[in-house]
C-alpha cells in the first residue's frame, strides 16, 4: 500500500509540474509570438495538449485502473509523436526554398550600407542604387526581379517556383539571412502584403530582427513602402527605425 501511494505521489507532482510548466508557457506565450508564425503555434499547442493528456492518464491509471488505462498513456504519447512528426514535416516542406544573392549590374554602388526604406516604388531605380553589390530580394511582384535575374522569394500562398508562405516570417527570416554578408543588398518589397496578413506590429519585429542580423553582417537592407499603403503613424514608426532614401537621391539615377 505504501509503495502505491508512493507511486500515486509522484504520478500526481509530475502532472502538476507539467501543467505548471504550460501555464508558464501560456502567461508568456507572446514572446514566441515573436518568432514563430500563428499556425505553428496553434499546432504546436495542440501537440503539447495531448502530451498534458498522457500525464493525466498516468493519474487516472493508478487511481482507476484498468486494462485500458494502463495502455492509454503509450497511445496518447505516440497519437502525440505522429501528429507533431507529421506537423514538423509539413511545416518544412513548405519552407524548402533555397536562394542565394547575385550580383546586381555592373559599376560602383551609390547607396551607402546600413538600412534604408525608400518610397520608389521603381524596383528598377532602386537597383541601379547597389550596381555590383550582390541582390536578394522579398517580393509581391516577382516578375520585375526574375527578368533582371535578381535571385527573390515570392509572398505567395500557392505552391510555386520559390514561393514562400507570408505568414511563415521566422522561416523568411532565415532565408534572407543565411547567405547574407557584407556585399550583399536585401530588398524587401511587398510590405504592404506582409502586414495584410501579419499585422503591423508583427511585421515590425520582423523587419527589426532582419535589420539587427543583417547590420552583425555587415550587408545592407532595403525597404520598398509605398505610404499610401500604411498609416501615418506606422510610416512615422518605419522613419524612426531605418534612414530614410530621399526621392531625389534615387531620382538622379535615371540619367
Amino acid at each position: 500500500m505504501a509503495e502505491f501511494m508512493l507511486k500515486l505521489d509522484i504520478e500526481i507532482l509530475k502532472f502538476a509540474v507539467v501543467t505548471l510548466a504550460l501555464f508558464i508557457l501560456y502567461k508568456y506565450h507572446r514572446i514566441f509570438e515573436i518568432t514563430l508564425p500563428p499556425s505553428l503555434l496553434r499546432k504546436g499547442a495542440v501537440v503539447t495538449l495531448v502530451l498534458w493528456l498522457s500525464f493525466l492518464a498516468d493519474v487516472v491509471n493508478d487511481v482507476y485502473p484498468t486494462e485500458f488505462t494502463k495502455i492509454l498513456d503509450d497511445i496518447i504519447i505516440s497519437f502525440a509523436l505522429i501528429l507533431g512528426t507529421y506537423y514538423l514535416v509539413d511545416y518544412m516542406r513548405k519552407v524548402r526554398v533555397r536562394i542565394v544573392p547575385s550580383r546586381v549590374f555592373n559599376g560602383d554602388p551609390t547607396l551607402a550600407r546600413g538600412t534604408h526604406i525608400v518610397t520608389d516604388t521603381d524596383v528598377s531605380n532602386v537597383l541601379k542604387l547597389i550596381r555590383g553589390k550582390k541582390a536578394i530580394a522579398l517580393t509581391r511582384n516577382p516578375e520585375s526581379f526574375k527578368e533582371i535575374g535578381v535571385p527573390y522569394l515570392w509572398l505567395s500562398k500557392v505552391p510555386s517556383e520559390n514561393a514562400i508562405d507570408p505568414l511563415r516570417l521566422p522561416a523568411i527570416l532565415h532565408k534572407l539571412i543565411e547567405n547574407a554578408d557584407k556585399d550583399t543588398v536585401v530588398i524587401v518589397e511587398g510590405l504592404e502584403y506582409l502586414v495584410l496578413e501579419n499585422g503591423f506590429n508583427s511585421v515590425m519585429k520582423f523587419l527589426t530582427t532582419l535589420k539587427d542580423n543583417l547590420l552583425v553582417k555587415g550587408a545592407t537592407l532595403v525597404v520598398i513602402v509605398d505610404p499610401r499603403a500604411l498609416e501615418p503613424s506606422q510610416m512615422a514608426v518605419l522613419r524612426r527605425e531605418f534612414s530614410e532614401l530621399r526621392p531625389e537621391m534615387v531620382n538622379k539615377q535615371k540619367a
